[in-house]
Formats: C-alpha cells, structure tokens, sequence
C-alpha cells in the first residue's frame, strides 16, 4: 500500500515537515514596499514561519536574469550557497513578499538545503513580518549604489540601506543619504 501525503508528511524527519497549516500570515499592502506579508494570528520567538520556496539557479543565471543596470531593484532572489540561488519568482511561494527591515522580527536560517524564516521576537496579529535582506557590500559601492539600495522600513533603528554596510563605511553610507539625489543627464 502507497502512503498518502499526509502519512508521508507525518512520518518524515522533523525538519521535513511542512508547516501546520494555515499559514500564520497573510499577504496585502505594505507601507514599506509594495505588498508584505502581515500576521495573521500570535506568533511565537522561535517559531518557523514558513520557508523560502523557488527555483534553484546557478549564480550566472541569476545575473542574467536581474540586471541592476536596468532599472530599480526588485528581485526574488535569495542567495542558498556559493552554487545556489533560489529564484522565488518561479515556483516560489508568499514568503517571497516578506519585506527588509533594520529591526527586523524574523530571520533566515538555511538547514539542510533548505531556507526557513523564523521570529526573532514575539509578532503580534497584524504587525509586517519582515528580516534583514543583508545584501552584501561591495568595496566600489558609491553614493550612487547606497541611494539605489535605499531602505524604506522607517523604524528608529534604519540605517538608510538595504546593504550590510561595513562599520569603516557607516558614516560615509550616512552623508551619502543624506545628500539629494542627482538627476542623471541625458
């Protein structure tokens, strides 16, 4: 006799298991950025939220894919290994809409291949869920750049930037955005 999906799923490793269900988010409006994922009932510290599902690409792929110089940054890109991104935009799910915050109440955490977001803090029905992007600095990052990757969470702890920025840079990162933004020429 073939095990059902719900056998199979009870029957597997602990962190194999899908979450119970439903969710404990929903997605909507986000004064943040576009839609985000808001709680729908408590949510504990701790607790697993949901994981982070897409395609699994190669680095390459994803640079052909997304290319920055074409306009705003908008991706579903989530950075597994040093082989590995998973492209949300593609067989992804609703964990693709949790936006970035400087005071985030959710983190990531890869175990076993596999990305799970889970609460740093207790969440309460209706507040954003939301983690760190910590997109990766690059050492010939200008004003330009920071300004490009521009955080919109608006907590008293932002540091103005979706980038994990360096401590020797902080201060620069700091003038930069504080500095009107330069219209490009034609």
């Amino acid at each position: 006799m073939t095990p059902t999906p719900a056998r199979r799923a009870a029957n597997a490793p602990a962190h194999h298991r899908p979450l119970p269900q439903p969710r404990p988010y929903e997605v909507r409006r986000s004064a943040i950025q576009g839609r985000g994922a808001f709680a729908t009932r408590a949510i504990r510290t701790g607790q697993k939220v949901d994981e982070y599902l897409g395609e699994r690409i190669s680095h390459e792929e994803a640079d052909r894919r997304y290319d920055d110089a074409n306009g705003r940054h908008h991706t579903f890109l989530f950075i597994l290994d040093e082989d590995t991104v998973l492209d949300a935009r593609y067989g992804g799910n609703d964990a693709r809409f949790l936006n970035h915050s400087c005071d985030p109440n959710c983190e990531t955490e890869i175990e076993d291949g596999r990305i799970w977001i889970k609460a740093t803090k207790p969440i309460r029905p209706g507040q954003e869920l939301t983690y760190d992007y910590r997109f990766e600095w690059q050492d010939d990052y200008g004003a330009e750049e920071v300004r490009y990757y521009r955080c919109r969470c608006g907590t008293p702890r932002c540091r103005g930037t979706i980038l994990r920025v360096p401590r020797r840079m902080q201060a620069q990162v700091r003038a930069w955005l504080a500095e009107p933004a330069r219209t490009r020429g034609r």
